[in-house]
């Protein structure tokens, strides 16, 4: 006699295997943040969007680099943190004590640096002490969170200004050492140059400088046997180099 599977039967193998795919199924996990920073509403309102995505915590809010290594201290060896959202500006102790202590006793502490200035020997003694990003406090809400999962997926998160701060940084130190062709660049090109160090298109000088798209990347051209730079990147060494941002 066939056996026929009555429907009590049918219900619990089907709640049988969703609990199993429950448990089989890997929970998706949350970053846990670090938020610290001495204005109560600022940081509240950081709190509140980060919460807003569903795979970031904020597991500890702090008014000071005091009271952050004070929490640090108690979870010990138990601490589970991926990224410190810290300010510069902040009483008993500020932004860059807290990444100097940070970065001697727990170095694998990922650092994202809030600031109303980009003052350039504040970002490059930051970037020295181990931080991952540095954004002003005024930056969209959109790149905030961006920067948020840059560090995390991607270790460091800098924007174009940071990133020219610390090439020049790393030229003075002699850490890179470019060798560019002795050059004789015209007032134009040195105008272009600059403007191709702020990230403007060939397109866009041609519209800014009143002239041919065609005589813009002739000019480009030009600057690049000049200086022996092969690139656009050559080109904002060899103008850091030679002081035409200054």
């Amino acid at each position: 006699m066939p056996q026929v599977l009555t429907l009590n039967c049918l219900l619990k193998i089907k709640n049988i295997n969703l609990q199993m795919n429950n448990e089989c199924m890997p929970s998706k996990r949350r970053y846990k943040i670090a938020v610290v920073d001495d204005q109560r509403l600022f940081r509240k309102g950081i709190i509140s969007l980060i919460e807003e995505h569903e795979d970031l915590r904020v597991s500890i809010e702090s008014e000071n680099g005091k009271e952050l290594i004070s929490s640090l201290n108690k979870q010990g060896a138990n601490l589970e943190l991926d990224l410190v959202l810290l300010d510069l500006e902040m009483p008993v102790m500020d932004g860059i004590k807290t990444a100097d202590y940070l970065h001697k006793h727990y170095p694998a502490l990922k650092i994202l640096i809030l600031s109303m200035h980009d003052d350039e020997e504040f970002i490059l003694h930051l970037i020295n002490k181990g931080v991952r990003g540095f954004l002003l406090k005024d930056a969209s809400t959109k790149t905030f969170i961006e920067a948020i999962y840059s560090i995390i997926d991607n270790e460091y998160y800098f924007n174009d200004r940071v990133n020219r701060i610390m090439l020049k940084g790393l030229i003075n130190e002699k850490k890179i050492k470019p060798k560019f062709n002795t050059a004789n660049l015209s007032d134009r090109e040195q105008e272009i140059v600059q403007l191709i160090c702020k990230e403007y298109t060939n397109k866009e000088i041609s519209d800014m400088l009143a002239l041919a798209l065609r005589t813009v990347d002739n000019h480009r051209e030009s600057i690049l046997q000049k200086t022996g730079a092969r690139n656009t990147a050559g080109i904002v060494m060899y103008a850091i180099k030679n002081h035409l941002l200054d």
